[in-house]
């Protein structure tokens, strides 16, 4: 009689332990996501030098640095820094909130004198990124990125694709724009849509090649 007590505490507790378990797993708290924040300075004569990675170049832009919020690949709120022209750096603000408000997610931003101005390199480590003063890959024209009107997102999740080659070459596997991962961006999306409202350009509309990374304004 004494062991059958015996058994009934056991399995009493059992049921305990295992109740209490399952509270822990429900209760355990979801990240939160925090609200957007943004700074915006302008440039000074040096730090205008830097992101130009000491090029000779005579006559140059005004640039202003934003440090703004950003959600990040693993869903947690991060902190940014995009280069652009003055005068569409509270416009570029309001752009990258709506992007952040609609959950997009982003694998980094850094402005290119991190990549010693290569856009190439930039690409490779799928950072997102503004201001570089350089040239069309392949020909003597400036790119759009050299006026700070134009932005890349998640280089590798969005190739530019021109006739068989892609760059980067690492966004091979991205050519498939059906695919369901963050990052990818897609016609009509909240990304596209957030810069076509304020007179924003994408490359992903241009008929005979596609830069899905790119968005630029003239």
């Amino acid at each position: 009689m004494r062991s059958m007590k015996n058994l009934q505490i056991i399995f009493f507790l059992f049921l305990i332990t295992c109740n209490t378990k399952e509270s822990k797993i429900v209760e355990t708290p979801i990240p939160e996501i925090k609200e957007f924040t943004y700074s915006i300075d302008t440039l000074s004569e040096k730090d205008v030098e830097n992101n130009y990675c000491f090029k000779n170049v005579k006559k140059k832009i005004p640039l202003a640095s934003i440090s703004l919020s950003y959600i990040n690949l693993e869903g947690v709120h991060s902190s940014g820094e995009l280069i652009v022209h003055q005068d569409v750096s509270q416009e570029v603000v309001d752009i990258f909130r709506e992007i952040y408000n609609c959950g997009f997610r982003i694998n980094k931003i850094l402005p290119i004198y991190h990549y010693d101005c290569s856009d190439d390199k930039s690409m490779i480590d799928n950072n997102t990124s503004g201001f570089n003063h350089r040239t069309i890959s392949g020909s003597r024209k400036l790119s759009d990125h050299s006026y700070g009107k134009a932005i890349d997102i998640n280089p590798i999740f969005n190739p530019h694709i021109k006739r068989n080659k892609i760059f980067p070459k690492e966004g091979e596997d991205f050519i498939d724009r059906n695919k369901l991962i963050h990052g990818l961006i897609k016609k009509e999306d909240c990304v596209v849509t957030a810069f076509k409202n304020r007179g924003w350009n994408w490359g992903g509309d241009w008929k005979y090649e596609k830069d899905y990374q790119h968005f630029y304004k003239y």
